[in-house]
Protein backbone atom coordinates (compact mmCIF):
# COMPACT_ATOMS: atom_id res chain seq x y z
CA UNK A 1 0.00 0.00 0.00
CA UNK A 2 1.47 3.32 -1.11
CA UNK A 3 0.44 6.63 0.38
CA UNK A 4 0.67 9.99 -1.31
CA UNK A 5 0.05 13.55 -0.26
CA UNK A 6 -3.03 14.78 -2.11
CA UNK A 7 -1.56 18.28 -2.18
CA UNK A 8 1.23 17.15 -4.49
CA UNK A 9 -1.03 15.50 -7.06
CA UNK A 10 -3.68 18.25 -6.99
CA UNK A 11 -0.99 20.86 -7.70
CA UNK A 12 0.23 18.73 -10.61
CA UNK A 13 -3.35 18.35 -11.87
CA UNK A 14 -3.99 22.11 -11.72
CA UNK A 15 -0.79 22.76 -13.65
CA UNK A 16 -1.79 20.09 -16.22
CA UNK A 17 1.37 18.19 -15.29
CA UNK A 18 2.39 14.58 -15.37
CA UNK A 19 2.68 12.10 -12.52
CA UNK A 20 5.81 10.05 -13.19
CA UNK A 21 6.79 6.65 -11.85
CA UNK A 22 10.48 5.79 -11.71
CA UNK A 23 11.51 2.14 -11.51
CA UNK A 24 15.07 0.98 -10.95
CA UNK A 25 15.72 -2.59 -12.10
CA UNK A 26 18.90 -4.36 -10.99
CA UNK A 27 20.19 -7.34 -12.91
CA UNK A 28 22.41 -10.21 -11.80
CA UNK A 29 25.56 -8.39 -12.93
CA UNK A 30 24.63 -5.42 -10.66
CA UNK A 31 23.82 -3.28 -13.66
CA UNK A 32 20.91 -0.98 -12.80
CA UNK A 33 18.47 0.24 -15.43
CA UNK A 34 16.06 3.07 -14.81
CA UNK A 35 12.59 3.15 -16.38
CA UNK A 36 10.28 6.16 -16.37
CA UNK A 37 6.57 6.19 -17.21
CA UNK A 38 4.10 9.07 -16.87
CA UNK A 39 0.37 9.77 -16.89
CA UNK A 40 -1.57 13.01 -16.65
CA UNK A 41 -1.99 13.87 -12.97
CA UNK A 42 -5.61 14.98 -13.49
CA UNK A 43 -6.54 11.63 -15.03
CA UNK A 44 -4.81 9.77 -12.21
CA UNK A 45 -6.65 11.83 -9.61
CA UNK A 46 -10.03 11.55 -11.38
CA UNK A 47 -9.78 7.74 -11.35
CA UNK A 48 -9.28 7.52 -7.61
CA UNK A 49 -5.50 6.99 -7.76
CA UNK A 50 -6.07 3.56 -9.34
CA UNK A 51 -3.35 2.33 -11.67
CA UNK A 52 -1.68 -0.71 -13.22
CA UNK A 53 2.04 -1.22 -13.65
CA UNK A 54 3.21 -3.70 -16.30
CA UNK A 55 6.78 -5.00 -16.37
CA UNK A 56 7.76 -6.64 -19.67
CA UNK A 57 10.40 -9.39 -19.51
CA UNK A 58 12.27 -11.43 -22.07
CA UNK A 59 12.45 -15.23 -21.66
CA UNK A 60 16.01 -14.67 -20.41
CA UNK A 61 14.62 -12.75 -17.43
CA UNK A 62 15.78 -9.29 -18.52
CA UNK A 63 13.27 -6.47 -18.00
CA UNK A 64 12.87 -4.49 -21.22
CA UNK A 65 10.05 -2.08 -20.37
CA UNK A 66 7.87 -0.84 -17.57
CA UNK A 67 4.49 0.70 -18.32
CA UNK A 68 2.43 2.79 -15.90
CA UNK A 69 -1.21 3.39 -16.81
CA UNK A 70 -4.34 4.67 -15.13
CA UNK A 71 -7.17 2.19 -14.93
CA UNK A 72 -10.78 3.29 -15.26
CA UNK A 73 -12.30 3.23 -11.83
CA UNK A 74 -15.44 4.64 -10.33
CA UNK A 75 -14.20 4.39 -6.76
CA UNK A 76 -13.51 7.52 -4.79
CA UNK A 77 -10.26 8.50 -3.16
CA UNK A 78 -9.40 6.37 -0.14
CA UNK A 79 -7.82 8.20 2.73
CA UNK A 80 -6.07 6.98 5.83
CA UNK A 81 -4.45 8.96 8.63
CA UNK A 82 -1.27 9.89 6.70
CA UNK A 83 -2.69 10.60 3.23
CA UNK A 84 -4.47 9.09 0.28
CA UNK A 85 -3.95 5.47 -0.77
CA UNK A 86 -2.81 4.57 -4.28
CA UNK A 87 -4.51 1.40 -5.55
CA UNK A 88 -1.85 -0.21 -7.75
CA UNK A 89 -1.85 -3.54 -9.49
CA UNK A 90 1.43 -4.97 -10.73
CA UNK A 91 1.59 -7.34 -13.69
CA UNK A 92 4.61 -9.28 -14.90
CA UNK A 93 4.34 -9.89 -18.65
CA UNK A 94 6.55 -12.12 -20.75
CA UNK A 95 7.46 -11.31 -24.33
CA UNK A 96 7.17 -14.27 -26.67
CA UNK A 97 10.12 -14.90 -28.93
CA UNK A 98 9.39 -14.66 -32.61
CA UNK A 99 10.17 -17.74 -34.68
CA UNK A 100 13.71 -17.75 -35.96
CA UNK A 101 14.00 -18.32 -39.72
CA UNK A 102 15.88 -21.42 -40.83
CA UNK A 103 18.11 -19.67 -43.36
CA UNK A 104 20.65 -22.50 -43.69
CA UNK A 105 18.11 -25.02 -45.02
CA UNK A 106 16.56 -22.37 -47.30
CA UNK A 107 19.95 -21.57 -48.84
CA UNK A 108 20.61 -25.30 -49.35
CA UNK A 109 17.24 -25.67 -51.09
CA UNK A 110 18.06 -22.75 -53.42
CA UNK A 111 21.43 -24.33 -54.23
CA UNK A 112 19.79 -27.68 -55.09
CA UNK A 113 17.27 -25.93 -57.36
CA UNK A 114 20.02 -23.97 -59.11
CA UNK A 115 22.07 -27.13 -59.70
CA UNK A 116 18.99 -28.95 -61.05
CA UNK A 117 18.31 -26.08 -63.48
CA UNK A 118 21.92 -26.18 -64.69
CA UNK A 119 21.64 -29.93 -65.37
CA UNK A 120 18.29 -29.45 -67.11
CA UNK A 121 16.33 -31.64 -64.70
CA UNK A 122 13.65 -29.04 -64.04
CA UNK A 123 10.51 -29.34 -66.19
CA UNK A 124 8.56 -26.27 -67.18
CA UNK A 125 5.06 -26.66 -65.71
CA UNK A 126 3.61 -23.46 -67.16
CA UNK A 127 0.58 -23.46 -69.47
CA UNK A 128 0.83 -23.02 -73.24
CA UNK A 129 -0.17 -19.33 -73.09
CA UNK A 130 2.26 -18.63 -70.26
CA UNK A 131 5.13 -20.17 -72.24
CA UNK A 132 4.43 -18.62 -75.67
CA UNK A 133 2.59 -15.35 -74.98
CA UNK A 134 5.46 -13.30 -76.43
CA UNK A 135 4.90 -14.96 -79.85
CA UNK A 136 1.08 -14.87 -79.75
CA UNK A 137 0.65 -11.19 -78.80
CA UNK A 138 2.58 -9.67 -81.80
CA UNK A 139 0.69 -11.90 -84.25
CA UNK A 140 -2.66 -10.85 -82.72
CA UNK A 141 -1.66 -7.16 -82.91
CA UNK A 142 -0.56 -7.57 -86.56
CA UNK A 143 -3.90 -9.20 -87.50
CA UNK A 144 -5.89 -6.40 -85.79
CA UNK A 145 -3.86 -3.66 -87.48
CA UNK A 146 -4.08 -5.23 -90.96
CA UNK A 147 -7.88 -5.62 -90.56
CA UNK A 148 -8.26 -1.96 -89.53
CA UNK A 149 -6.30 -0.60 -92.53
CA UNK A 150 -8.56 -2.20 -95.18
CA UNK A 151 -12.16 -1.78 -93.90
CA UNK A 152 -13.60 -1.65 -97.45
CA UNK A 153 -12.25 -5.07 -98.38
CA UNK A 154 -13.69 -6.53 -95.21
CA UNK A 155 -17.10 -5.03 -96.06
CA UNK A 156 -17.04 -6.35 -99.68
CA UNK A 157 -16.11 -9.84 -98.61
CA UNK A 158 -19.22 -10.18 -96.48
CA UNK A 159 -21.62 -9.45 -99.47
Amino acid sequence: MVQISICLITNLAKADGFYTVRALVSSADNKGTEFLSSVKAKTFLDNGLTDAINAWMLPTGAVIAINFQVTNSSQSLQQDKDGYIINSKFYLRYVDQAPVPDTASYIQKLEREREARERGEVKDNRSFLAKYWMYIVPIAIFVMISGATNPEQAGQASR
